[in-house]
């Protein structure tokens, strides 16, 4: 690889990073790019993939220059803002990983961290609505669980006993990601022993062990208080829009898995009725996901509304139909240069065998980048959701989101339907091995074990 295919590659989180480094001879080429990953969170999507701190560790390990990359690590590390928390994320955990491998000076840093947080924890009295300073903590929290050390949890334990009594604005319930990571180390009853076996030594630790049961009993009581098994009526969710002016999100998803044909065509009927066109616009919104049952003809005219909400909303709900009409339209959009991402996925939703070398063309024009505003996310998510809807596409289509997506939930997806078709070849299969998805990585060494 080139220097500049390497960045590509490891933003992507492809295990090709790690095949290069294994390969070949001069790797010092990639030091600073491996650097460059180390100071980015390079998740997509951190909150669906985690972050990948363990991926870009790995590469930095090819180098025996530990320092190389620490020291930069811990500057950018103490230096960071409270509202940068994704970064924060990916640093930390990276630290954490350092130090692991016995690195002091991460360690430290994750230490001095730690304790200018709780500081400022433990004085807090004035909450916006979102606490990055709790938030940094936790991570610093969890982060410090992978040292695996019996002081350095009960460090913590008693750490956040002391908070909640001293701050008792915060509890169990405020760091429930860390009490779900530590259970997950110390086991459902193991948690629970432990807890309770140093609770008689430290009142700390007792505070700690109250609050968590506080959460556990919380946690357990919580039922559903909607039917989430039932579609809203037409009835119903006209009434939301008459209320508040919008559906609410969790009426979208229960309309959208569970409403029949004859629920979604009176719903259609409803819409061509309305007169209010932000009504329209709204009530049209729900037919995102599915095929609106009516005449086509109905929404290629509310897509040449001059009314923007509804022309707009019209157009993503084309990406759903499937007709000659909404092919042509979709056609048009494309020559004219206007909606290219909204005209490829409603030509995806209508593909046809003569289509396939205009759609690889438009895919590979798209600039793939974390804030672009082409959509390339949203495209790659039409090839995987036509293929989960029993519809077969080119393998061109599935190889061009392996090698291009920066999301690797979506890799994940297209390894999988490449593999059910006979379609991975050799080097996308070894390449897997070191994919930064996890889920990748044991899907491929479980259905093709190393020899």
């Amino acid at each position: 690889m080139n220097k500049k295919d390497f960045k590509t590659c490891m933003q992507q989180g492809r295990g090709g990073c790690v095949l290069a480094l294994k390969s070949e001879k001069n790797i010092e080429k990639y030091k600073d790019i491996v650097l460059w990953g180390c100071l980015h969170n390079l998740s997509y999507d951190t909150q669906c993939e985690g972050v990948r701190a363990e991926y870009v560790y790995h590469l930095t390990t090819f180098f025996c220059d530990e320092a190389y990359f620490v020291v930069p690590i811990i500057k950018a590390f103490t230096s960071l803002a409270n509202e940068k928390d994704d970064l924060f994320q990916h640093l930390s955990a990276l630290l954490s990983l350092f130090a692991e491998s016995g690195n002091e000076d991460a360690l430290l840093a994750l230490q001095q961290k730690y304790d200018a947080l709780f500081s400022v924890l433990l004085n807090k009295r004035s909450f916006e609505a979102y606490d990055f300073e709790r938030d940094d903590f936790e991570r610093i929290c969890v982060s410090l669980l992978h040292q695996c050390k019996e002081n350095i949890n009960l460090k913590v334990i008693g750490d956040l006993g002391r908070l909640f009594r001293e701050n008792p604005h915060y509890d169990c319930d405020y760091f429930d990601w860390f009490c779900f990571c530590l259970k997950k180390r110390l086991g459902k009853d193991g948690l629970e022993v432990f807890l309770n076996d140093h609770s008689q030594k430290s009142e700390n630790i007792k505070c700690f062990y109250e609050s968590y049961l506080q959460l556990k009993k919380a946690t357990g009581n919580k039922r559903p208080t909607t039917n989430l098994a039932k579609a809203p009526s037409v009835e119903e969710i006209k009434n939301e829009i008459a209320s508040t002016g919008r559906i609410a999100p969790i009426s979208r998803v229960r309309f959208s898995r569970h409403a029949d044909e004859k629920m979604r065509k009176e719903l259609a009927e409803e819409i061509v009725a309305e007169v209010e066109l932000d009504k329209k616009a709204e009530l049209l919104s729900l037919f995102y996901g599915n095929n609106f049952p009516l005449s086509h003809e109905i929404i290629f005219e509310y897509a040449n509304s001059t009314h923007e909400r509804l022309r707009d909303t019209a157009l993503i709900a084309l990406t759903n139909c499937e007709s000659k009409i909404a092919r042509n339209y979709a056609l048009s959009l494309l020559q004219s240069e206007t909606h290219k991402a909204l005209a490829l996925k409603t030509l995806l939703q209508n593909y046809a065998p003569q289509d396939k070398e205009l759609l690889l063309s438009a895919f590979y024009a798209l600039e793939v980048e974390y804030e672009g505003e082409c959509d390339w996310h949203g495209i790659g998510y039409k090839i995987l959701d036509v293929y989960a809807n029993g519809k077969e596409l080119p393998k061109e289509f599935l190889l061009y989101i392996y090698n291009t997506t920066l999301c690797s939930c979506c890799r994940f997806t297209a390894v999988r339907e490449l593999d059910k078709r006979q379609w991975l070849t050799t080097d996308i299969i070894e390449e897997c091995r070191y994919d930064s998805n996890k889920n990748i990585t044991e899907y491929i060494n479980r259905i093709y074990p190393q020899k």
